[in-house]
């Protein structure tokens, strides 16, 4: 038997594992959907709150197979076209409300922060990821009870978008010794990267932006989260 697809570089098995994970999460959340509109008004709470965490389950299921679709990738590959980052923060708070709910966690667009202010182009869909695995970062190191704050500028050149918010703790993630077990180093990875690798996929895609990924952490708990990116003119 010939070695079917074994020329496939592993970029593109992990697209093809991504488009495979997709399938079943998206009739995963149409039945939900369609659970959801079928519960009755004397539906009791209990019902209604599973409901729920499993809509949100299937968020960062879609979330985590979109990461892994995106770390395929081996240049930006998008078209560019006009992205405003206030509606993509705003976007990006709408699809991780949920997420943030269960964690007690506020998620809050930047009042000041006005459509129109902050506008390039970029892939857009590349983009949207990068913001998503922000507030994912944001909200697993955020402090019970607290305000996730997400706004954005324009310098020169540069747009910024980031989040600020209360760390429950302030620590540094040590790389383990080295010949570390397997088990060490996937407890040091994700420590240093979050669930689903959310602040490497920020590094990667500001890297496909032309840009870098800034954080910064105080003794006393308060900390930001930074993507930059290159700023090309509107035309």
């Amino acid at each position: 038997m010939s070695d079917l697809g074994g020329d496939a570089t592993m970029e593109e098995l992990m697209a093809v594992m991504a488009h495979d994970l997709n399938n079943p999460i998206a009739a995963l959340i149409t039945n939900l959907s369609f659970l959801e509109s079928s519960l009755g008004p004397g539906a009791g709470s209990e019902a209604a709150e599973a409901l729920g965490d499993a809509q949100m389950l299937c968020d960062v299921l879609r979330r985590l197979a979109g990461n892994l679709d995106l770390l395929s990738r081996r240049g930006a590959g998008g078209s560019l076209s006009s992205c405003d980052l206030a509606d993509l923060g705003r976007e990006a708070i709408g699809r991780l409300d949920k997420q943030a709910s269960a964690a007690e966690v506020e998620l809050v667009l930047d009042p000041a922060l006005r459509r129109g202010q902050v506008v390039g182009r970029w892939d857009r869909a590349l983009y949207a990821r990068a913001v998503d695995n922000l507030l994912a970062f944001g909200i697993e190191r955020a402090a019970p009870r607290s305000r996730l704050l997400v706004t954005a500028a324009r310098e020169g050149a540069e747009a910024r978008i980031e989040v600020r918010y209360t760390s429950r703790s302030h620590f540094v993630v040590e790389p383990p010794p080295s010949g570390a077990l397997p088990a060490q180093r996937r407890r040091y990875i994700q420590a240093a990267y979050g669930r689903g690798l959310s602040l490497y996929c920020v590094r990667f895609v500001a890297t496909l932006l032309g840009g870098r990924l800034d954080a910064t952490s105080g003794e006393d708990g308060r900390a930001r989260l930074c993507l930059v990116a290159s700023c090309p003119e509107e035309r």
